[in-house]
């Protein structure tokens, strides 16, 4: 069970223990309770890797890796081969990100086992990313969610929804070479990333660092290892960035990955990962403010529009575009945590998460704490007025917090 101590519930006002500076990369060899993840790393928002052992007894760990620990790509081809998945190519650049295609699983298992050597040191360098296999094969059970990020609002969304089939579950599967460019997780989420076979290594920065890796026109760089960083012409404030933190995945470890922090990654070996983000109470706060900051980049950049028809509509509009949710969308992801812990509550039934995880008494009423913080954010944001669809939703954010209110 997901339980928190009566300590952990009293955070109601949306605001999180500060950001712990930290020198060395936590390492977790031996399972912790829950309510100690929660109140260091969750809370304090620090990043941390997990001992292969969580990981040991997953499927996997065994039938996706060969004896001599290398990706089994033959199963893959043998099992999967027809799937469509998502490919990047490492070497080509598309805005802040690298440009996909999507390709048949098993026509991928061929350039890997083809060129994918002398590739990746020359032309392309194709790399697995972001496939839903879960979504694909819900039956297949490749893997068990830890219980430490089992607290997990955005997918229970998105499993919830009757009207989109998506979630926020990949699998990840790489050549030597292949890397990530430097960046923070959607939305503000966390993320875990666990290797199911290969070495990965990680750089990180701590939130508010990034803002020194930006070039005088206000744009992220690209790449933390490029020697441009070192051109005080392009990158002005690059020696002012502190706290880099470096680490060296290991096989079957898994990487906590808190909101904001930017990180990049690169594949030391051959590798297959899965990878979740994941949003909660603890750091719902962030994914709040991030999307308020993110809605007031757009009403700037639009703003001599402003006499436009609808114009607040066209923003709206504009934030899901650019930031992948609006308000609207954001209420109903906090309608559906909710509901569903107002109706645990009512029905004196379990809520679980991933089929195996219940959550305690206390941790759905922390849960609706924050969601109820959240809602009065959103009444108090002076938005919801002048948008359309909210004056027309049934089960308005008032009610929805009068009824947090009155569980409680």
């Amino acid at each position: 069970m997901l339980e928190l101590s009566a300590s952990d519930t009293n955070i109601i006002d949306g605001s999180a223990s500060e950001q712990q500076k930290i020198d060395t990369f936590p390492r977790l060899d031996h399972p912790l309770p829950y309510d100690e993840f929660f109140r260091e790393y969750m809370e304090k928002n620090t990043p941390c890797v997990f001992a292969s052992d969580f990981t040991q007894d997953w499927r996997a760990r065994k039938e996706w890796v060969t004896p001599i620990g290398a990706p089994n790509v033959d199963f893959f081809e043998i099992s999967f081969g027809d799937a469509e998945v998502p490919v990047a190519d490492c070497y080509q650049k598309h805005y802040d990100s690298q440009e996909k295609k999507t390709f048949k699983l098993k026509n991928y298992i061929h350039y890997w086992n083809g060129s994918r050597e002398a590739a990746c040191g020359r032309k392309q360098c194709l790399y697995l990313k972001d496939w839903h296999f879960v979504q694909t094969y819900p039956d297949y059970d490749a893997y068990t969610t830890l219980q430490y990020f089992a607290s997990d609002w955005l997918n229970e969304f998105w499993h919830n929804r009757e009207d989109i089939n998506d979630d926020y579950q990949f699998v990840y599967i790489g050549p030597r070479g292949s890397w990530t460019p430097f960046h923070a997780d959607v939305f503000r989420s966390y993320s875990w990333s666990a290797n199911a076979c290969g070495r990965k290594r990680w750089v990180f920065y701590p939130p508010g660092e990034e803002q020194y890796l930006r070039d005088q026109l206000g744009t992220p760089v690209y790449d933390v290892d490029s020697v441009d960083l070192n051109d005080s012409s392009v990158y002005p404030k690059a020696s002012l960035a502190k706290g880099r933190l470096e680490i060296i995945q290991e096989q079957g470890e898994t990487i906590f990955v808190p909101s904001g922090w930017h990180h990049q990654v690169w594949n030391l070996e051959d590798t297959i990962s899965v990878n979740h983000n994941w949003i909660n109470g603890t750091n719902i706060h962030k994914v709040w403010h991030f999307l308020v900051e993110s809605l007031n980049q757009v009403e700037y950049a639009i703003r001599d529009c402003k006499d436009m028809e609808d114009w607040v509509g066209q923003c709206q509009l504009l934030l899901r575009v650019t930031h992948g949710m609006d308000y609207q969308e954001f209420y109903s992801f906090l309608k559906t945590v909710a509901r569903r812990r107002i109706s645990s509550l009512n029905d004196k039934e379990p809520l679980v998460s991933f089929g195996i995880w219940t959550f305690g008494k206390k941790h759905i009423l922390y849960d609706l704490k924050r969601i109820a913080w959240c809602l009065q954010q959103l009444l108090d944001d002076g938005h919801l007025d002048t948008i359309k669809t909210f004056n027309e939703l049934e089960d308005h954010p008032t009610q929805l917090l009068e009824d947090i209110v009155n569980i409680m």
